[in-house]
């Protein structure tokens, strides 16, 4: 396996929120993170799935430095990202871009693309005005656009052009990683499609890597080496994409599976149903925290956290059920 180009360990991160009374309120934490570990190898895809809510973004804008990190690590080429000085901060936010999820609101309406896309690029005094132009059309060349698009404003594009350019603003800067958080979710199908193939091809052309999230499993399948599995602040289960989508272990990710469409209409596959909702992320549940909502619970789910272990060769899961 290659080298990671970036290490998550044990990272947590919390949110202070008032509850209570009117006059008597408190503060509690919110832990949207609590505990995620993983990494991320030089030119694959690491995925993180999972309902709404349960930490994937914020484990995404935790790597982005958007959110403060309240424990645990994120280790850029073994260097702790808290610890970086202004000069390599200024290197790791070139390296490490981002993708979100819509298009239209992620643009400036009143900037030009140009300007859009080379942004970030004003960070860096050496780089002068013709050098950004002459990235920007690059860039919007490596994405299927003309060069003289460069000069439009947003409003100019369709949805999935739109997308093509915010692309283009994470390739202006030569990054090492990139951030995908749901690409594609809010493209039309048809359009979804062209865009996945244009970031696979990216990949193997330029040879950066990818911290993927997404809803979609299909997608997830499509795009990854490797998947994580959150609910609730933790990941439950890691494993390669064709393992976890062929062996599914934790009775969580397997509801996900049974929920989503069957790859083809006469595949028969167990259904399983989780009860209630998903708790709230301020209280959380004692011991396992699916065993509120598990058909497979015994009673020691309730007070003993389950351990995370390697349940076959490069396949983790946290569940007393192994």
């Amino acid at each position: 396996m290659a080298d990671p180009i970036i290490e998550v360990k044990d990272l947590k991160t919390h949110f202070p929120v008032r509850r209570g009374p009117l006059l008597n309120k408190k503060t509690v934490m919110l832990k949207a993170v609590d505990g995620v570990s993983f990494s991320i190898p030089e030119r694959e895809t690491f995925s993180l799935v999972g309902e709404s809510g349960c930490g994937k973004t914020t484990t995404a804008r935790s790597i982005l430095m958007i959110e403060q990190i309240t424990d645990g690590q994120v280790l850029w080429q073994g260097k702790n990202v808290q610890e970086l000085d202004d000069t390599d901060m200024k290197r790791y936010r070139a390296s490490v871009q981002a993708v979100f999820q819509d298009p239209y609101s992620s643009m400036n309406p009143r900037m030009r693309v140009v300007d859009f896309i080379t942004e970030a690029l004003l960070l860096d005094p050496s780089i002068d005005r013709a050098e950004r132009i002459q990235r920007a059309e690059a860039a919007l060349e490596q994405v299927g656009l003309r060069p003289q698009d460069a000069r439009l404003f947003p409003h100019e594009f369709s949805g999935g052009q739109r997308q093509r350019v915010a692309i283009a603003r994470a390739l202006a800067s030569a990054p090492r990683l990139i951030v995908l958080d749901e690409p594609v979710s809010s493209l039309d199908v048809s359009i979804r499609a062209q865009i996945m193939n244009l970031l696979k091809e990216l990949q193997q052309e330029l040879g950066f890597s990818y911290l993927f999230i997404a809803h979609h499993l299909g997608t997830v399948r499509y795009m990854s080496q490797m998947v994580g599995v959150m609910y609730l602040g933790k990941i439950v289960e890691m494993a390669s994409s064709e393992e976890l989508f062929t062996n599914p272990l934790h009775p969580y990710t397997k509801a996900l599976f049974s929920a989503s469409l069957p790859d083809h209409p006469d595949v028969q596959r167990d259904e399983i149903i989780l009860i209630g909702d998903v708790a709230s992320a301020i209280d959380v549940p004692t011991g396992c925290r699916l065993h509120p909502r598990c058909p497979f619970a015994m009673p020691h789910c309730a007070e003993q956290e389950p351990e995370w272990k390697e349940i076959s060769p490069g396949h983790w899961a946290a569940c007393h059920l192994y």
